[in-house]
């Protein structure tokens, strides 16, 4: 072959390949190598530069940046020396050289100034040069080669060959790093944001990470920030932007919205999906091409050699491009999540109280979310499938002519059957996630009123429904589980038609459920939002007025403002209202009704009336919290600080509890502590200020709580306080000190000039107010004016007969010990735990974990699950090596054959249909449910047993997200992984033997492979297992601050609160994201290393197959390239599911590690059985009693003996924290006693019977009313043992019956505001009277009602209970003086025990608290 294009050849002539020559054409190299790939630069250039050029300098000079400009500018005089000799060299000179030339030699220019201006104004490498110079340097390689091979132009040949030495220099340089040149604002950004385009596409920047996550154990602090493009904050500004501008109407206005907010993300996946588009179906061709050469001895090894080099690029361009595809589509899901769940807690805190489910809103975040992620994993295939599709169909009719209608046929009638399929998805998923919101609701409320719960003895009967609600949801979840050179061209085409088809199977179905989600989270984002109907106290117009609320002008009353009610008419008024009605909805019926009067700054306004009167409803309409049906409210105070009734306590310490938002300021912080009568409790406290109060407060008592809230509320300095009925849970002692030290004369609050606005019940208190309210039942005004003019008006006050306490001026404070150490306090709550124990199998796992699994579902189903994938793997190989057979049969016998071997065929793809088909409806129709049932009961049972010290340690938001996101992973993500990875494992071990079967020689790579992907798989599952479990527990504070901003909602509008706690869920869902995408991405650092591991193993191959083509027969060829290009699909999808497996059962673990680990409150001695009718008497002995949460706590009843006489009424007070509670609740075996302690009823020693058996057969009313989620009657009577008459007539008596009427009867749904507080007390009292016991046990079941309620409840525990044993925990010592015996703590010490007679006749320590 001459090395010269002779003078007959017309090197100007447009074809790729030089006819007689393994060489490319000069006119194709100068138009396709250098002008195509020169004017896609110089188009880029401008709008870089001008990027650029508004970005801040980013990095520091130094000597990176003087040679990356002196290697550009020597390339640029390279070029311009190119340029020079083309133009006066006429060898190999088309029409494009000089063109090319000159557009080189302007790249070269560009590139100077785009150096310059990516080193200092960006973080990373620029990719527009790297781009450039990696592809046009092979490009160059293959135009030099041409130069060289032509005798006249070596000049240009040597000139062009040292350019293409300094444009390797420009490479390196510029794919330098520049993290040790950033500026000092810079340095913290994430390693994949400074990365380079060669770090990204190779995940070189998660190495560090790797190394970390194996050589020790990974904390949230290790992990790499979010991109600043992914923050929580950008994510959240895109969103409500493009949900703004959508069409609320519209049914996928969402869907819509979300994807035009992350536009960018999913754009970035398309040039990736396109390009593994044509790397996979370029493998077809490289096959027939190869099966050619092979079967044909006559060609030159350089085809050979050529095709090796086309193999290599193929699957490292696969390696990439998936590699790449998949980083693009985890950003996008990331980028996805976040948007989504910083608008439900947007709109979370902006939702109207009358609207609030709280299950919607944490299933919304969790479930829904999860199942949207999930389906935008594969959006793109909905676009590449038809392409892909339309491809494998054009080839299969190339190489088969019309019988390629067949798989045709197939994929027509799939298609069709998967659209038909998706209709019932949406909706199938709607009705599971309800299921599950069901569930968690129940289970979220169960964990929070976990004390409640135990006295009452509702923890069977709780069980048993979370359990059943269990067992429906999977019932549901059930109907929604789904899932020779032209025979082997053929086959292999097949191939790339069934993975397509096999994506839409699963892309279709899980966009549908997808949808469904999005229809739910967008009927909660357009459901009702709080609208606050209170106008400034400006002297507004008719015209302003009808403006501020014009949604609602046909459902107000809107009336004209009378002459001379301008509400500005005094400028010291703080609150005003005219003629104002309020309901729990705008078309409701009003709860208060038509009220008018007026707050002066710095006046201490008091309302009282009867239970169910309106009083809270009037406050949250004061607040903008229950919508005003009727008249004005005018309001001078945008923040309040708000008191509720049921105090809101977060998840933390008590320091933390009264900051708030608040910076700490010592001496402010003492005051507010003395003010609030907090010292002698912190005193006592064992970590003092830094005592972890648990979910909900749960480890304080009632009046602890509204102490610690009343801190917060004064701590906060705001110009109104409001307190609902925040005394009903103080001793008289505390209450004195209280409104002595915050409400008296001299008190904090009236030094500060603060106006304060109370509701109570404390009537005796009247004559701390300036102005008094009292309601009446029909939510009016009966009166209101100072005390003196109420007292003669003979109305509502004046009927109350009470005595009321005036202050006593002379009375000086004593003196109270205090915990002198208030200095600030760390953030994190204290616990003890041993990390080394906590972070056990964090790194390695165990084969226990699979072992708890597999037992789960029995060993039997296991190992038949097991069997029928295996007889899918090895029957659908097999078929591939029966065609060699086939086609050898057909060489020798002809066509006689095809009818014996058509039929084994056909009896091995039954096989393995039957195979797949069989073990896909055995997991999910029985082994999925089996295992989820049993592994919920597991966790349940754990729950339900565990100590009542693990509710005040634990968070609920963390277990929560046992019940919620960790059940979700196993009855989803699991199961899935599981059968995947099992198909493609016995798919992959038959391809690997097909490999070896074929080529020999092949098979001496199988144990340096099997090593090489051992030894990876140790180093990568240390680093994987860890993140997941870093995911599932970043994901629980983000649950536990959804649950407390629900549940405080009002409180955190009032004081103002909201764009703080927006801005905390921005954080901690930032912090969420980190492990949730660095999860995605070390997934895919591992699935490009096994790529190109198969890339390496495709040119082995065809290495063998060009030096041994003569001893391998054409059919083992095409068998053996087959099952490489199976083969790296098969290891990509192992990939995929084993990561998804090994990452999925950590919550297996972590329901493994948490039962073995958590105590239960059950000892092995408590087996004692007692008699049905026990305790028949009802006799009660305390015997040296000490008391803790835990073993090892600190006591809170010290020695305490007490001796209680069956049918004796027993009262129990003391001040506030005196140990009451522990008292009541160590009777019911909810602390933990000593062994010398003793208590008996009825002569059995309680410590040796089961805990569920004493709390069931005693009879309680606990301080704070717990309902189940349901009718009026399963909540009166839970365990359904009592007729309808019984349940009304026991509703009757304490004068509810009405209102149940009034809302459907037995049948109505009890929800949260049903009734008032006061109200849901006298219900309880109710269900006490049907559950009858020989022992009665109230705790502060008076504290909520107006006094008129307190003479009835305490007529009802008279005549109700008269023949049992009551102990009633009192702090108003009224209601008790008349019991038989007074028990007085201090301290969890007995300091008194006799008749009220007794102790009031003497100066006993009860007698100086009832005079207090």
């Amino acid at each position: 072959m001459s090395s010269n294009y002779s003078s007959g050849d017309t090197i100007d002539i447009f074809r790729p390949t030089a006819p007689g020559r393994f060489d490319f054409t000069p006119f194709f190299e100068d138009i396709f190598f250098s002008i195509v790939p020169s004017v896609i630069l110089l188009v880029l250039v401008p709008y870089r530069v001008i990027s650029l050029g508004r970005e801040p300098r980013k990095v520091s000079r130094g000597v990176l940046l003087d040679n990356k400009s002196m290697f550009l500018a020597g390339f640029a005089i390279m070029q311009m020396v190119l340029l020079v000799l083309h133009s006066t060299n006429a060898a190999l000179r088309t029409r494009a050289t000089i063109a090319a030339a000159t557009l080189t030699f302007i790249d070269a220019l560009s590139l100077c100034v785009l150096s310059h201006l990516e080193h200092v104004r960006s973080v990373r490498p620029s990719v527009i040069i790297n781009v450039y110079v990696l592809l046009t340097l092979p490009l160059d390689i293959a135009r030099s080669r041409t130069l060289w091979l032509n005798d006249g132009t070596k000049s240009i040949a040597a000139v062009f060959t040292g350019t293409l030495g300094i444009k390797l220099l420009v490479l390196v340089a510029e794919a330098i790093e520049k993290r040790a040149l950033l500026l000092p604002r810079y340095r913290y950004t994430s390693p994949e944001t400074t990365s380079g385009i060669y770090s990204r596409s190779f995940f070189w920047w998660l190495n560090t990470l790797m190394r970390t996550g194996f050589h020790r154990v990974l904390n949230n602090e290790d992990l790499y920030p979010i991109g600043d493009d992914m923050t929580s904050v950008v994510l959240h500004d895109h969103a409500q932007q493009a949900w703004r501008s959508a069409k609320k109407g519209h049914s996928r206005a969402l869907l819509w919205s979300t994807l035009n907010a992350v536009r960018t993300q999913l754009a970035y996946c398309v040039l990736p999906r396109v390009c593994l588009i044509g790397f996979r179906y370029a493998q077809p061709f490289l096959i027939f091409r190869t099966v050619s050469f092979a079967s044909s001895t006559d060609e030159s090894e350089n085809v050979g050699w050529g095709l090796t080099a086309a193999y290599g690029l193929v699957f490292v361009g696969l390696a990439v491009s998936t590699g790449t595809y998949y980083h693009m589509v985890y950003r996008f899901v990331t980028s996805t999540r976040g948007s989504l769940v910083s608008m439900i807690y947007n709109k979370t805190v902006d939702l109207s109280i009358t609207a609030i489910d709280e299950s919607i809103a944490i299933t919304l975040m969790s479930s829904d979310t999860e199942a949207i992620c999930h389906g935008f994993e594969t959006i793109n295939e909905l676009w590449a499938v038809p392409i892909e599709l339309g491809l494998a169909l054009w080839l299969l009719e190339r190489q088969l002519g019309l019988a390629f209608s067949a798989p045709a046929t197939v994929a027509i009638i799939a298609a069709t059957a998967i659209s038909i399929m998706a209709k019932y998805m949406g909706k199938a998923q709607k009705i599971w996630i309800q299921g599950i919101q069901t569930r968690v609701d129940i289970t979220a409320s169960m964990l929070g009123s976990m004390k409640a719960i135990k006295m009452l003895g509702f923890s069977d009967r709780l069980t048993t429904l979370v359990q059943g609600l269990r067992i429906k949801e999977l019932k549901l979840s059930s109907g929604l589980q789904i899932t020779s050179a032209s025979a082997y061209t053929t086959l292999s085409l097949i191939g790339l038609l069934a993975s397509p088809m096999n994506t839409a199977i699963s892309t279709v179905p899980n966009m549908n459920a997808a949808m469904a989600c999005f229809d739910r989270i967008q009927s909660f984002l357009e459901s009702d939002a709080r609208k606050d109907h209170r106008l400034p106290l400006s002297a507004p117009s008719r015209k302003t007025i009808l403006q501020a609320a014009p949604e609602m002008e046909g459902n107000i009353e809107l009336e004209d403002i009378p002459s001379g009610a301008d509400p500005n008419e005094d400028s010291t008024q703080l609150i005003a209202t005219r003629n104002a009605s309020f309901a729990w909805s705008v078309l409701g019926k009003p709860v208060v009704n038509d009220v008018s009067f007026q707050m002066l700054r710095g006046q201490f306004l008091f309302i009282i009336g009867p239970v169910g009167c309106g009083k809270s409803t009037l406050l949250k309409g004061l607040l903008g919290e229950t919508p005003s049906v009727k008249g004005f409210v005018y309001s001078n105070s945008p923040a309040t600080a708000y008191v509720d009734q049921t105090a809101w306590i977060q998840n933390g310490t008590i320091q933390q509890n009264i900051l708030g938002i608040s910076t700490f300021e010592e001496p402010w912080y003492t005051q507010v502590i003395r003010a609030c009568a907090l010292e002698y409790d912190i005193a006592k406290l064992p970590n003092g200020h830094a005592t972890p109060v648990g979910s909900a407060g749960i480890s304080l008592s009632g009046g602890q709580k509204q102490r610690v809230a009343m801190a917060r509320a004064i701590y906060a300095k705001k110009e109104l306080v409001i307190f609902d009925d925040v005394f009903s849970g103080l001793d008289t002692e505390t209450e004195e000190q209280i409104f002595r030290r915050l409400l008296g004369r001299h008190g904090l609050l009236r030094q500060l000039g603060v106006s304060v606005l109370v509701v109570t019940h404390a009537v005796h208190r009247l004559s701390y107010a300036d102005h008094i309210i009292a309601m009446d039942e029909t939510g009016r005004f009966a009166e209101q004016g100072s005390l003196q003019q109420l007292r003669v008006a003979e109305g509502y006050v004046q009927s109350l007969a009470t005595k009321h306490k005036e202050e006593d001026r002379t009375k000086v404070d004593d003196e109270i010990p205090i915990n002198t150490n208030t200095t600030m306090v760390g953030s994190g709550i204290v616990e003890k735990v041993d990390a080394e124990l906590a972070d056990l199998n964090r790194q390695t796992g165990e084969f226990a974990v699979y072992k708890y699994y597999f037992s789960s579902i029995g060993w039997p189903s296991s190992f038949l699950f097991f069997g029928t994938m295996a007889t899918y793997g090895i029957a659908s190989k097999m078929t591939e090596l029966l065609i060699i057979f086939w086609t050898d049969a057909i060489t020798i016998q002809g066509d006689k054959v095809n009818g014996f071997y058509l039929g084994v065929y056909g009896l091995l793809a039954i096989l393995a249909i039957l195979g797949v088909v069989g073990g896909c409806y055995y997991l999910n129709l029985v082994i999925v449910p089996r295992s989820s049932k049993v592994l919920h009961a597991r966790l349940l049972d754990t729950v339900m047993c565990a100590p009542l010290s693990f509710f005040t340690m634990t968070d609920t938001g963390t277990t929560t997200n046992r019940f919620s996101q960790d059940m979700t992973v196993i009855d989803t993500e699991l199961p899935y992984a599981l059968i995947d990875l099992s198909l493609m494992f016995v798919v992959a071990v038959m391809g690997a033997i097909l490999m070896c079967l074929s080529a020999g020689y092949f098979a001496a790579t199988m144990p340096p492979i099997v090593l090489m992907v051992w030894v990876l798989q140790k180093y990568y599952l240390r680093t994987s297992r860890q993140i997941r479990l870093l995911d599932l527990e970043a994901k629980s504070p983000l649950y536990s601050h959804f649950i407390e901003s629900l549940n405080g909602l009002a409180t955190i509008r009032a004081f103002g609160w909201t764009d703080n706690f927006l801005g905390r869920n921005m954080t901690l869902l930032d912090t969420s994201q980190k492990p949730y995408y660095l999860l995605f991405c070390i997934q895919r650092w591992l699935g490009l290393i096994l790529d190109l591991m198969v890339a390496a193993l495709a040119v082995i191959l065809m290495v063998l197959v060009v030096k041994l083509r003569s001893n391998v027969a054409s059919g083992f060829v095409g068998l053996a390239l087959l099952n490489v290009m199976s083969f790296n699909q098969s290891l990509a999808i192992i990939v995929k599911e084993w990561t998804a497996l090994e990452t999925s059962i950590g919550a297996v673990a972590r329901l493994r590690s948490f039962s073995a680990e958590t105590a239960t409150e059950n000892l092995p001695a408590e087996s004692q059985g007692v008699p049905e009718d026990w305790p028949a008497y009802g006799s009660i002995d305390f015997r040296n009693v000490s008391a803790s949460y835990n073993p090892e706590g600190t006591l809170v009843l010290r020695k305490l003996n007490l001796s209680i006489r069956a049918g004796e009424k027993i009262g129990i007070c003391g001040r506030s924290g005196s140990g009451k509670s522990s008292l009541i609740t160590t009777l019911f075996r909810m602390l933990e006693i000593t062994p010398e302690s003793s208590i008996t009823i009825d002569g059995i020693d309680i410590t040796t019977v089961p805990r569920q058996k004493i709390r069931s057969r005693l009879n309680a009313v606990p301080q704070e009313p717990f309902f189940i989620k349901g009718t009026i009657r399963s909540n009166a009577d839970p365990y359904h043992q009592h007729t309808d008459a019984e349940i009304v007539t026991a509703i009757r008596k304490v004068y509810l019956w009405d209102i149940v009427t009034d809302k459907g009867g037995l049948d109505a749904d009890l929800d949260t505001e049903f009734f008032s507080h006061g109200q849901r007390q006298l219900f309880c009292l109710a269900r006490a009277i049907l559950r009858r016991s020989k022992i009665v046990v109230l705790d502060e079941v008076t504290s909520s009602v107006d006094t008129a309620s307190d003479a009835l409840m305490q007529r009802i525990i008279r005549e109700e209970f008269k023949e049992c044993t009551v102990i009633a925990v009192a702090h108003r010592l009224d209601t008790i003086l008349d019991f038989d015996k007074i028990v007085l703590l201090s301290a969890g010490e007995l300091m008194e025990f006799d008749s009220p007679r007794a102790l009031m006749s003497r100066p006993s320590a009860f007698r100086a608290l009832y005079n207090s």
